[in-house]
């Protein structure tokens, strides 16, 4: 069998027919074939980030129902809220709270007068303020402002003036009994009571 000349023009043409293919083949695959293998790999992790995203978004996603608990739950907070600034002063409502502390504190409440309103300056609120004379001993005014401060309401105590009650040197009958109630200190104090003040444009 004679040997595989490749100067031969016949055996020339057989290696450059099988070659040619080939070139073809590589030109593809290196051109295209890994250009879009490179493509894919890059939309893989794509796609997988955009995963990460979406399983991140669904995992803070709540259901309609949770949804509406919530906001009903963020309501009555915002009740609550908006309850302790009123748009107007119920003096009404306020004098039955102050009433009921004072049983409750067993305090002597002998003066309560309105002395003007303070407002301006850019604030949100107006401040409404009560001249008030009180009879207690110190457990009872403690209590007594204590109570005032826990009501659904923003107080506040200032110029406090303490001393003692003149008349509480003169012992009657009529406060046999009533010794849970001292009246040894006469205290005048000014209480502010604070109210939303609402912008000239009505918000």
């Amino acid at each position: 069998m004679a040997g595989f000349d490749i100067k031969e023009p016949k055996n020339q043409k057989l290696i450059a027919m099988f070659m040619i293919p080939v070139v073809i083949l590589y030109a593809f695959f290196h051109f295209f074939v890994k250009t879009k293998i490179e493509e894919l790999k890059t939309s893989e992790a794509s796609l997988n980030e955009i995963r990460k995203r979406v399983e991140s978004v669904q995992g803070t996603l709540k259901s309609k129902d949770v949804l509406e608990e919530i906001k009903a739950d963020l309501m009555v907070k915002f009740d609550e809220i908006n309850s302790l600034l009123p748009d107007e002063e119920n003096v009404s409502l306020l004098l039955d709270q102050f009433s009921m502390v004072e049983m409750d504190s067993k305090v002597y409440v002998v003066g309560f007068n309105a002395s003007g309103t303070i407002e301006g300056d850019g604030k949100p609120y107006r401040a409404n303020n009560y001249n008030i004379t009180i009879e207690a001993g110190y457990h009872q005014f403690s209590t007594f402002m204590s109570k005032i401060m826990a009501l659904p309401r923003i107080f506040s105590f200032s110029e406090l003036n303490i001393e003692l009650n003149p008349r509480a040197s003169e012992e009657t009958e009529s406060y046999e009994g009533l010794e849970s109630q001292p009246r040894y200190l006469t205290i005048e104090c000014t209480l502010t009571s604070y109210i939303f003040n609402k912008s000239d444009d009505g918000s």
